[in-house]
């Protein structure tokens, strides 16, 4: 896979948990396939290639919406598509303000090796990505915790907008913050593998013609 198939797999992704967010917090649901395809990709640390930790064939949903967020004409302007949008660069931004932090930074890598250690005690077979183990409670009440100890009172809170009956529920907050975790994930590996903002304009055309060609493929 070229740098731009990488990058664009990272940022779909991105915007898969994004499009989570905001369905748990409007809706009180997930689409728990693709929740677990971002959220499993937490705990794996060591992969050999991108694909160890996104399997390309489960990021239909982020590809789409990457498509339909970055395409420079005919793409949805929705107010659905522009919020998912605004996150997705809200968790860019935070991503980058963590890892300036070195103090911060290395402890959230130490703590995600802990968490990966315990979710794997219990559930050695975690990394497969059934969704029945990705999203057990207890394993999205350790990812909240993490985010929740380190995240939230380090660094400004990302306001997510939704309906009060939702976001009020402490499962659906735990899974709002698993999925952030998760966006920083991806957000961590897409700025490994070049990633910038400032070359994002120059490289939206290339983006978005491979996240459609790659939403194509799956579905064919």
């Amino acid at each position: 896979m070229s740098d731009i198939a990488h990058e664009t797999l990272a940022l779909a992704a991105l915007f898969q948990a994004c499009t989570q967010i905001q369905r748990v917090a409007r809706t009180g649901y997930v689409d728990p396939h693709a929740a677990a395809a971002v959220i499993r990709g937490l705990i794996i640390t060591n992969p050999k290639t991108c694909e160890d930790i996104y399997a390309p064939n489960q990021l239909l949903v982020g590809f789409r919406q990457l498509s339909s967020s970055f395409s420079p004409q005919g793409g949805d302007k929705s107010a659905q598509t522009i919020e998912i949008t605004k996150n997705a660069f809200k968790l860019i931004g935070l991503e980058l303000t963590i890892e300036k932090n070195a103090t911060v930074f290395a402890k959230l890598g130490d703590d995600i090796d802990k968490a990966r250690n315990s979710v794997l005690e219990r559930y050695p077979d975690y990394e497969s990505g059934r969704p029945e183990v990705v999203l057990s409670q207890d394993c999205l009440h350790d990812f909240s915790e993490l985010y929740q100890s380190l995240i939230s009172p380090n660094f400004p809170r990302l306001m997510i907008y939704g309906e009060e009956e939702y976001l009020s529920r402490s499962e659906n907050q735990e899974m709002i913050r698993s999925l952030l975790l998760a966006g920083i994930r991806a957000c961590v590996l897409w700025r490994q593998l070049g990633g910038r903002r400032r070359f994002l304009i120059f490289r939206r055309k290339a983006i978005v013609q491979y996240a459609r060609n790659a939403a194509g493929n799956i579905n064919s």
